[in-house]
C-alpha cells in the first residue's frame, strides 16, 4: 500500500476499542508488519486496578502507557527483548487476563492519485481499492496480454513493461537462445513471417493497449488511470494486424507455446489475459488450439478469457477459446454499472462477471491518451489483473487454487444467478482475503498384484483439475486428459508388479501423485 495514503493509528481511547474484532489468543497470527512493536493490549478479568492486574504487568516487566476507559483494557510496553508473539504467550498463561493481542495499525483505504480515478467505476465495484490495502501487486508477477500488441511507450504503462532480461536489444541476435531474436518485450506473431522477423509488438490497432491498462496500469502516479494491480510486468504478445480482425489458429498455437516456453525458462507467468474469440480466431472446436492451451495450463498459468459479446447463450453456443472445458480455462462474462448482465452468458461455460461497460484505460493514439470502450473485452483484464493481485499475495496458489479463488469470491448479484456458474461478480477484495486453496492427495500405496483403485478427491468448491496417468502400467478408467471439478472419485487401473516394488505418477493439476506398488 502506498505510504502517501496510509494513516497509522494506535487505540488510544475506548470509542477506537468499541469498533475492534477481539481475536482470541489461539486466534492466526497477523502479518506482524500491521502491529506496533513492542506493544500490546491486554484485558484483565477484574479490571484495570485489580491486584491481578498489576502482578501480571509486573511479572512481564511490562510498563502501562494507558488505561483504555473503563473496558478493563490497558495499552502495555514491552522489554525489547520480548516480541508481541512471545508477550501473548505468556501473558494468556497469567491469573486475571482475559485477552491479550496485538496493537494493530488501522489503515485508510487506498485512493490512488491517478488523475481519472474518479471514472473508473469498475474498480470500485470490484472492490479493488480494498483489496489494494493488502497489496498493490508484484514486479515478479507476469501477465502475458495475447491482444494486438501495446503501447510500449505509454506514460502509465512503460514501468509495468516486461523485459526479458536475456535479451540484448536490437541486435538481431537470439542473445537467449530461445528461437527468437530480440524477443525483449513479447513477440508480434502476426509479422513474424517477414523477413527480417518482426519482433517489435508495438500496438497498431489499439485493442491490447486498452486491455493493458486495465490490467496494469501504474497505480497512484498522478498520471491517467490505475490497473487493477499497480505494480506488474505485462508480457506483450501481438497476434493480430492493424485491422485487428485476421489472426489464425496457428498464431495462437505459436503464441500459446511462446508463453509456455518462457515460463518452463522460468518468466514467472501467471496468468494470460485473453479478450478474444469466436470468428475468425475460432469459429468451431480447435483441437490443436485447445492442446497448446491446456499445455499452459499444465505448466502453471491461469488463462483468463472473454465469453463473446453477441448476448448468447455459450452453454447451446459455443463461443471459443472460453468455451474450452479446461481446468486452466476461466471464462468472463460482462455487467454494467448496475450489475445488470450484459453480453454473453452461460449457467455452465461462463465462470464469472466484471464491468464491462464504459470501462476507462489507457489508449494507443499517444503516450498520454485514455478512452472508454466496451466488452467482454474489457471485462477479461479485470479478472487476469486479479489473479495477477492474488499472485502476489499468495505466490505459492496453483492454477486450480487462483481459479476456484477468483469465482468463490465473488459478489453473488440477482442479475447473474443462472447467468453464469458462480451467480456472481468479480470481488477482488474477497478473493485477496478468502483464498480457496485446492488440495490433492500426494502419495498412494497399492499391491503387487494389481487391480483397480479409487481414490476420494476433496480439494474443494470451484477447484477444477486434469487427471492423468504419466505412467504406462497405471491406466486411467475412463481415458487420458480427464477433466474433475470440486469433490469426487478418480479411478484407475495397475497391473501386476513384475518386481518387488515400483513407483509411478498420476498428475492431478499441477501436483503429482506418486503411486508406490510394494509387497505389504
Amino acid at each position: 500500500m502506498s505510504r502517501m495514503f496510509s494513516m497509522r493509528l494506535t487505540f488510544m481511547s475506548a470509542s477506537f476499542l468499541i469498533a475492534l474484532l477481539v481475536f482470541p489468543m489461539n486466534a492466526q497470527k497477523p502479518n506482524r508488519e500491521n502491529v506496533v512493536k513492542n506493544e500490546l493490549l491486554v484485558k484483565f478479568i477484574g479490571g484495570t486496578a485489580s491486584n491481578s492486574a498489576l502482578a501480571a504487568n509486573r511479572a512481564m516487566n511490562a510498563n502501562v502507557l494507558e488505561t483504555l476507559g473503563d473496558l478493563g483494557w490497558q495499552r502495555v510496553r514491552l522489554p525489547e527483548s520480548l516480541s508481541v508473539d512471545d508477550a501473548i504467550s505468556q501473558y494468556s498463561k497469567l491469573e486475571g487476563v482475559e485477552y491479550a493481542q496485538p496493537n494493530f495499525y488501522y489503515q485508510l483505504q487506498v485512493t490512488p492519485n491517478d488523475a481519472m480515478f474518479g471514472s473508473l467505476w469498475g474498480m470500485t465495484k470490484i472492490s479493488a481499492p480494498a483489496a489494494w490495502d493488502l497489496t498493490t501487486g508484484s514486479s515478479s508477477v507476469v501477465v502475458a496480454n495475447i491482444d494486438t500488441g501495446m503501447r510500449l511507450t505509454h506514460e502509465d504503462l512503460a514501468a509495468n513493461i516486461w523485459t526479458n532480461a536475456g535479451e540484448i536489444p536490437a541486435n538481431n541476435v537470439d542473445d537467449d537462445g530461445n528461437g527468437f531474436v530480440d524477443d525483449v518485450n513479447g513477440w508480434d506473431f502476426f509479422f513474424s513471417n517477414t523477413d527480417p522477423p518482426d519482433a517489435d509488438p508495438t500496438d497498431e490497432h489499439g485493442h491490447g493497449t486498452h486491455t493493458s491498462g486495465t490490467i496494469g496500469a501504474v497505480g497512484n502516479n498522478l498520471l491517467g488511470v490505475a490497473g487493477v494491480t499497480w505494480n506488474v510486468r505485462i508480457m506483450t504478445i501481438k497476434i493480430y494486424s492493424p485491422s485487428g480482425t485476421d489472426t489464425t489458429s496457428a498464431m495462437l498455437i505459436n503464441a500459446y507455446n511462446y508463453i509456455r516456453l518462457m515460463k518452463e525458462r522460468g518468466v514467472n507467468i501467471r496468468v494470460t489475459n485473453n479478450s478474444y474469440g469466436g470468428c475468425n480466431e475460432a469459429c468451431g472446436y480447435d483441437q490443436a488450439t485447445k492442446d497448446a492451451l491446456d499445455a499452459m495450463g499444465n505448466a502453471g498459468i491461469l488463462n483468463v478469457f472473454a465469453a463473446g459479446n453477441s448476448g448468447t447463450n455459450n452453454d447451446t453456443t459455443p463461443f471459443y477459446p472460453a468455451s474450452y472445458t479446461s481446468p486452466s480455462v476461466l471464462s468472463v462474462g460482462g455487467t454494467n454499472q448496475t450489475d445488470d448482465r450484459v453480453f454473453n452468458f452461460g449457467a455452465n461455460s461462463v465462470d464469472l462477471a466484471a464491468p464491462a461497460i464504459g470501462v476507462l484505460s489507457t489508449t494507443f493514439a499517444s503516450d498520454a491518451s485514455y478512452g472508454n470502450s466496451n466488452g467482454t473485452s474489457m471485462a477479461t483484464p479485470h479478472v487476469a489483473g486479479a489473479a495477477a493481485l492474488l499472485s502476489a499475495l499468495n505466490p505459492t496458489l496453483s492454477v486450480a487454487s487462483l481459479k476456484a479463488s477468483l469465482m468463490n469470491g465473488v459478489d453473488a448479484v440477482a442479475a447473474l444467478n443462472g447467468m453464469n456458474k458462480t451467480g456472481g461478480r468479480l470481488n477482488v477484495d474477497r478473493a485477496l482475503r478468502n483464498q480457496s486453496v485446492c488440495t490433492f492427495p500426494t502419495a498412494m500405496t497399492v499391491p503387487t498384484k494389481g487391480g483397480v483403485f479409487t481414490l476420494n478427491m476433496s480439494p474443494g468448491t470451484n477447484c477444477d483439475y486434469f487427471v492423468r496417468s504419466t505412467s504406462n502400467w497405471i491406466k486411467m478408467m475412463g481415458g487420458g486428459n480427464q477433466l474433475f471439478s470440486g469433490n469426487g472419485t478418480i479411478t484407475f487401473r495397475v497391473t501386476l508388479n513384475p518386481t518387488i516394488r515400483r513407483t509411478g505418477t498420476i498428475k492431478i493439476g499441477e501436483q503429482s501423485l506418486t503411486i508406490t506398488q510394494s509387497r505389504n
